[in-house]
């Protein structure tokens, strides 16, 4: 941060003529010490006077959150429950989708290893088939979505 900084600020000290005038100023501040001594520590008070009487005239409870404040904040965590929620129940159909798919891929294997298919296993081969594919396909789609 510092270096990216760095032209700027040393543009601003070239233009402003910073550096002489900073010599300048140390030249009459040795010259005149005790000057310099009550002109810094005036300042210093000064500062610290304004600072008190600005703390002493914000209330304490102004940094409390008020319930209007806390009132407004409450649709904003809904929102984060309901889409935390919508995230749990997307995550549930995902697992339960793979789930099934192992369920219907182990189905498949022990239906594709029978000697003699009946018509019903042929007809639950290809529907078990095409519904394992659109588990795949919807697989495939929430893990490319997610990246």
């Amino acid at each position: 941060m510092a270096a990216c900084l760095k032209p700027q600020v040393n543009q601003i000290g070239r233009r402003w003529r910073l550096a002489s005038r900073i010599r300048l100023a140390n030249i009459k501040a040795s010259q005149h010490p005790k000057q310099t001594f009550t002109a810094v520590v005036g300042c210093l008070v000064i500062l610290l006077t304004a600072n008190i009487a600005l703390s002493n005239r914000e209330t304490e409870g102004s940094f409390a959150p008020t319930l209007s404040e806390i009132a407004t904040m409450e649709p904003l965590f809904d929102g984060f429950r309901h889409i935390q929620a919508n995230k749990t129940v997307q995550q549930n159909r995902i697992f339960g989708m793979a789930a099934e798919g192992k369920v219907l891929h182990a189905r498949l294997d022990s239906l594709i290893a029978l000697p003699v298919k009946t018509h019903s296993d042929s007809i639950r081969i290809v529907s078990d088939y095409r519904r394992l594919e659109q588990i795949v396909k919807s697989l495939n789609n929430n893990t490319h979505a997610k990246n």
